[in-house]
């Protein structure tokens, strides 16, 4: 696809040409979570694609430049270094919570506009920061849902929780919404248990589950943590345990991997189901610009990603007459409502909230069927 000219030219800002805009990402391309990075990069690749399709922006093209971080927080820093020397007007792929933190300085420093999709966590939001703008939700709000469903539409209120959690940024906020949740519905609280990142045997924190009697377990773990909790769970006959996690489970890959082991289990998200009616607009337009290999890629970090580089498609479109950052950033945080073809809720932002703070949804996990079914609220 071949972007027109611009009919005036504006460079102020870097990552512009007469023929071009130029967006950056940071993305796990390879290492453990590989597939939410290759996902994030399909779903960016759809929103370019379908606004080039329709003559760019100001008859430029919009073209992104990816770099892997491996899910390692160094690397992410040099790759942000990188994307910065070679001119990006903005950045929408920031890779994990420990990653984004290492990188953020560097984004303020040079006032890159920022979209954050793939990991909203607190510190990219709280306190406002101009350039930097966060889709979705705390993983904190996420497993606050799991757990207020457990209490009020499980019957779960008198039973013993507990949490297992990773020991980063990322568990950090997963353990603050366990223990909101704990503090809001009385609930008793007999277990709190910290992973290394990493860790792929759970027998032991398992086994503390099963001695303590735990109704309802909030797992915070990412993909392979989360197979194992579940598989160890069945392995001892837990059939009473309830477990409950973030929308890193709300994955084809993790109902596979788990098998029967977690049928059932509840995850909560901000972004639709892919089986959901809300999707199907999103879905349609993935076919579209996607092939059938890639499409076995796509999953709720695709949507998110989509949303991230839309809104900004928005925006810039609003601001052709004036591309700069800036005026993005004023379309932005107009308190306007920006809808993504039914990825996730409309949303917006205003200048004093940089955070969607979307809704979230508790689904549970339907292994027969292959599909993520949306409670009854």
């Amino acid at each position: 696809m071949l972007g027109a000219l611009a009919g005036t030219a504006h460079a102020a800002d870097p990552g512009i040409t007469d023929r071009e805009i130029k967006i950056g990402e940071v993305l796990p391309l390879t290492g453990p979570v590989s597939f939410a990075g290759e996902a994030h990069y399909l779903g960016t690749k759809v929103a370019l694609a379908e606004a080039n399709a329709t003559g760019g922006v100001a008859g430029r093209k919009v073209v992104a430049v990816t770099e892997d971080d491996g899910y390692v927080p160094a690397r992410a820093f040099q790759a942000a270094q990188k994307l910065l020397a070679e001119g990006v007007f903005a950045v929408t792929g920031t890779s994990g919570t420990s990653h984004l933190n290492a990188m953020m300085p560097l984004f303020i420093e040079q006032k890159v506009l920022t979209i954050v999709s793939i990991n909203p966590a607190e510190q990219a939001y709280n306190p406002v920061k101009k350039n930097i703008f966060v889709i979705g939700t705390d993983y904190g709000n996420a497993l606050y849902a799991v757990v207020k469903y457990a209490v009020e539409k499980l019957g779960k209120k008198d039973a013993r929780f507990g949490v297992i959690y990773q020991d980063d940024d990322f568990g950090a906020n997963n353990l603050l919404g366990y223990q909101r949740a704990v503090k809001d519905f009385g609930l008793k609280n007999v277990l709190e248990i910290p992973y290394k990142r990493g860790q792929k045997d759970f027998s032991a924190e398992m086994l503390r589950v099963q001695n303590e009697n735990v109704g309802f377990i909030a797992s915070g773990g990412i993909i392979a943590e989360n197979v194992a909790i579940f598989k160890e769970a069945k392995k001892l006959g837990l059939k009473d345990l309830r477990v409950g996690t973030v929308w890193t489970a709300h994955l084809p890959i993790v109902q596979q991997l788990s098998g029967e082991a977690g049928d059932g289990y509840y995850t909560a998200d901000y972004m639709s189901d892919l089986s959901d009616a809300d999707a199907a607009p999103f879905v349609e337009v993935a076919k579209k610009y996607l092939s059938a290999d890639e499409m076995k890629k796509v999953n709720r970090y695709t949507m998110a990603s989509y949303s991230g580089a839309s809104i900004l498609i928005q925006s810039m479109r609003a601001c052709e007459k004036d591309l700069t950052r800036d005026c993005v950033i004023g379309q932005l945080e107009s308190g306007k409502k920006f809808s993504v073809n039914g990825a996730t809720a409309p949303f917006g932002f205003s200048p004093s909230k940089h955070f969607s703070d979307s809704p979230v949804r508790v689904l549970q996990n339907d292994f027969k069927n292959a599909r993520f079914v949306r409670v009854p609220e």
